[in-house]
């Protein structure tokens, strides 16, 4: 319950009660439930949904329900977006320089337009999915996007010689974690999609495996700021592949 409580602290802005403060090692035991919590967030949004789509055209109501998770979340991987688009371009293919710039502030000219970039097409990827498909999307998405993050951590290493947040994640989360949270994902998977579920959950675990290989290449490992920048483009991995199973 301790690691499913910190998973939800650290992943929403939904209060919950904490009596000490997590060690670095129950922090990253808690990414076995990185996905439940991202079910949990799409239940909600399938909620929201539901309430408003007779009040709502689609373009406005997907837009509505993509400002929600952003908000539920504290825009917590966003952050993650602009700090790895704004390394990867001013880095130059130097490793040290790209660390410093994902670990700056500030956010560049790349980093705020990739973020926006981005946002718009997840909103018009979920606005143009057929009605029938939208609670498996709502709740798929944001899953999927957690457990690559899972992932990521227990298949990488760490690139920062120094603490950062997400040392804690990589460095603490175990294959068991993994094994578990890909049992339930993919009977979650199984029951919104059917055979077409398997094909999303392989399709997506090849492209985190993919991101973690290019990182690691690129500077020697991964960081929060890339695990962030994961879950989102994970996300929009999801709807796009539900997009062409639905015609």
């Amino acid at each position: 319950m301790n690691r499913f409580l910190n998973a939800v602290r650290f992943l929403t802005i939904f209060p919950m009660r904490q009596v000490t403060s997590p060690t670095s090692e129950q922090m990253g035991e808690s990414m076995v439930f990185f996905p439940l919590v991202g079910m949990l967030l799409g239940l909600i949004l399938t909620g929201v949904s539901w309430c408003f789509s007779p009040v709502f055209p689609p373009p406005v109501l997907a837009t509505i329900l993509i400002g929600l998770l952003i908000v539920m979340t504290g825009g917590l991987h966003w952050d993650g977006v602009a700090d790895t688009f704004d390394g990867l371009a001013g880095a130059k293919g130097d490793r040290n320089r790209m660390l410093t710039i994902m670990k700056d502030s500030r956010i560049g000219g790349l980093g705020v337009l990739s973020v926006c970039f981005l946002i718009v097409l997840k909103i018009v990827l979920l606005a143009n999915l057929p009605v029938e498909y939208w609670k498996r999307a709502l709740i798929l998405m944001p899953m999927m996007g957690r457990f690559i993050q899972l992932e990521m951590a227990v298949w990488g290493q760490y690139a920062r010689p120094e603490e950062g947040t997400g040392r804690a994640f990589v460095e603490g989360a175990t294959r068991g974690n993994f094994w578990f949270a890909l049992a339930g994902v993919g009977i979650i998977s199984l029951l919104s999609m059917g055979k077409a579920g398997f094909g999303i959950l392989a399709l997506c675990l090849v492209y985190g495996y993919g991101v973690k290989t290019f990182f690691d290449r690129k500077i020697g490992g991964i960081t929060g700021d890339i695990l962030g920048m994961a879950n989102e483009t994970s996300e929009i991995l999801v709807l796009i592949l539900i997009y062409f199973s639905a015609f």
